[in-house]
């Protein structure tokens, strides 16, 4: 978990937080608790991308940690206000798993990562219970995790998620040197870095190109967790000219 803030934090989080507690010193309630009800309705609208999800580590510590945050703002608002206003029924939970995404070749590590994403969302509704001190219905699951069983490099990733819908890729694509690539993961290199001298480019930095290519002329921002063979050494000049 620690691992997964020194890339997630400085990409997102980080100012997420900054923004929640530049709110809080909101003196004016009723001011404080429409910039909340706001921040709320931005932390709903983030999309996230992990096109080498795995069992889903990147995907569910994101969402325990937005939800987290949207709780802290429930806490506020719940001191601010109560919980029923004259516009209808107060809606406690808007950060849902339908907004993360993920692309995974490993069919059980797809099952893993769905089930994560469920269990975690169970457990933060659980906090939220306790913060709203009612009771959120669970089951039968409506909700849904969208990850993809594939390829990655194989797949489109507007497939998946649409560029102009999503807000940040992230996660720990794997890592394998030139020396150690199967067959497939050198036809996966052939295919991206397509007419490039490419070197002893690790495997890892079909990610970077895949990322790169999708986004263009968007705002989406990535961060990638690699060996720090990409950004020295003989591999750094081949990737990042290119990039």
């Amino acid at each position: 978990i620690e691992n997964i803030h020194k890339a997630i934090d400085p990409l997102f989080l980080d100012d997420l937080k900054a923004e929640f507690a530049q709110i809080c010193e909101t003196k004016v309630e009723k001011t404080k608790k429409a910039k909340l009800e706001q921040f709320r309705d931005k932390l709903s609208k983030l999309t996230f991308f992990d096109p080498a999800c795995g069992s889903g580590n990147f995907l569910t510590e994101t969402y325990i940690s937005l939800r987290r945050l949207e709780n802290k703002a429930l806490k506020e608002i719940h001191g601010v206000q109560t919980l029923i206003s004259g516009e209808g029924e107060f809606n406690p939970i808007k950060v849902g798993i339908g907004q993360f995404y993920g692309i995974e070749i490993n069919d059980f590590a797809v099952t893993v990562a769905k089930t994560a994403l469920w269990i975690a969302e169970s457990q933060m509704m659980h906090e939220t219970e306790d913060i709203m001190h009612m009771n959120i219905e669970f089951l039968p699951l409506k909700s849904y995790a969208n990850i993809v069983e594939g390829n990655a490099l194989r797949i489109d990733w507007e497939s998946v998620v649409p560029k102009d819908k999503l807000s940040y890729i992230m996660g720990n694509p794997p890592f394998v040197g030139v020396n150690y690539m199967g067959d497939s993961q050198r036809e996966d290199m052939d295919n991206i870095w397509a007419g490039v001298k490419r070197g002893k480019l690790d495997y890892v930095t079909c990610w970077y190109l895949k990322a790169v290519e999708y986004m263009k002329n968007t705002s989406v921002k990535t961060a990638l967790v690699s060996t720090n063979s990409v950004s020295q050494g003989e591999q750094a000049t081949t990737l990042w000219k290119k990039v």
